[in-house]
């Protein structure tokens, strides 16, 4: 099942939103190729470059979570979120080097759940935090 970007998905901060859509569009080619058979496109490919972008993203959200008190329960646990997340994929994918059958449903399923979840909670949140420290524009 595809993810369809719409604005229910925006969290207002335009640097998180522009890698979320990218993030929607990876996700989506991986489901897509897994769901045709293309297996080796979808590990030899697709899911490196999935993970390759999700660590672009956690440390563009981590970054932007510097501003913010290290020990704050929102850091810790959204530190922890892309943990969980990143050990989660590299199981994967060492688990299909190994030779272990990637399934198309639970993979996706998996990957659409986590990342609507994750924007519609975690980083939602992470923007409310951030809004009080972020510059303000000087008025004209």
């Amino acid at each position: 099942m595809t993810i369809i970007w719409n604005n229910t998905l925006e969290t207002g901060h335009r640097q998180i939103d522009l890698q979320h859509q990218e993030l929607v569009e990876l996700i989506n080619e991986l489901t897509a190729a897994l769901e045709a058979g293309r297996e080796f496109d979808a590990l030899d490919d697709i899911l490196p470059r999935l993970n390759n972008y999700v660590l672009f993203h956690f440390g563009t959200e981590e970054m932007l979570m510097t501003g913010l008190p290290a020990d704050s329960a929102h850091v810790v646990a959204h530190r922890q979120a892309h943990g969980d997340f990143t050990a989660r994929i590299n199981a994967l994918r060492a688990g299909a080097a190994a030779g272990e059958k990637l399934e198309a449903g639970p993979l996706a399923d998996f990957l659409r759940n986590w990342l609507v979840e994750h924007i519609m909670r975690t980083d939602r949140e992470l923007v409310t935090l951030l809004a009080p420290h972020q510059p303000v524009p000087p008025r004209r």
